[in-house]
């Protein structure tokens, strides 16, 4: 992506600055931590995009400060142009995973979906399991739902409306600390034995994805 991002001979400035901070449905703008921001910099640092360019396949929306966090905050969901955008996006957040990031350093800050959403994607084109499964993801008090359809696995911000197979309650910290290094201090896994072995085997692919380095 570095290659894409740097070579102004590809085209004008705002598609690289796009595919740099569009690595989901919805992009935080302010990339300023976690797992966002190494990619950025493993990347380099794009060009500032064509302000009506962006405007065109994004709309903005603020929410409100949280607690562990200063300042403002502004989500930016895909318009029906930038959805078209979306299988490309994918293509080079899968690539980013593999040959851009690194595994977290000890006490860097990682946003609760940024590392989700690597995980999931990581589960979803690097193992072969294609079983219906059921994940409830509570970090940092928020609610987050991993689902496998059978044929994908996708994540969204919210409450399952029915059971989960398994519930996660974490901080993103301790989840991290399953995912790379395996173990369990801080986090509490509960369901069926079954539902629970298995998470454990396939939440650690995001580690074989990427780099320690």
């Amino acid at each position: 992506m570095g290659a894409l991002i740097g070579d102004h001979r590809a085209g004008d400035a705002w598609p690289g600055a796009v595919t740099a901070r569009g690595m989901a449905p919805e992009a935080r703008g302010r990339a300023a931590d976690g797992v966002g921001r190494r990619f950025t910099a493993s990347a380099g640092s794009p060009p500032r995009p064509s302000a009506s360019a962006c405007a065109s396949l994004r709309t903005p929306e603020s929410s409100p400060p949280t607690a562990s966090r200063a300042g403002r905050e502004v989500w930016h969901r895909l318009t029906p142009t930038g959805a078209d955008l979306g299988p490309v996006i994918d293509t080079l957040n899968w690539w980013g995973l593999r040959h851009a990031w690194r595994w977290p350093q000890a006490g860097e800050p990682l946003h609760a979906e940024h590392l989700l959403r690597a995980a999931i994607q990581a589960i979803d084109l690097a193992t072969d399991d294609r079983e219906p499964a059921r994940w409830h993801f509570r970090l940092d008090g928020g609610d987050y739902l991993a689902e496998n359809d059978g044929k994908h696995w996708s994540l969204t911000a919210k409450r399952p409306s029915v059971p989960a197979d398994v519930t996660i309650t974490a901080t993103t910290q301790s989840l991290t600390n399953l995912i790379f290094a395996g173990s369990d201090r801080d986090l509490d896994i509960t369901r069926e034995t079954g539902a629970v072995q298995r998470f454990r085997q396939q939440i650690s692919t995001l580690a074989t994805v990427v780099q320690p380095i």
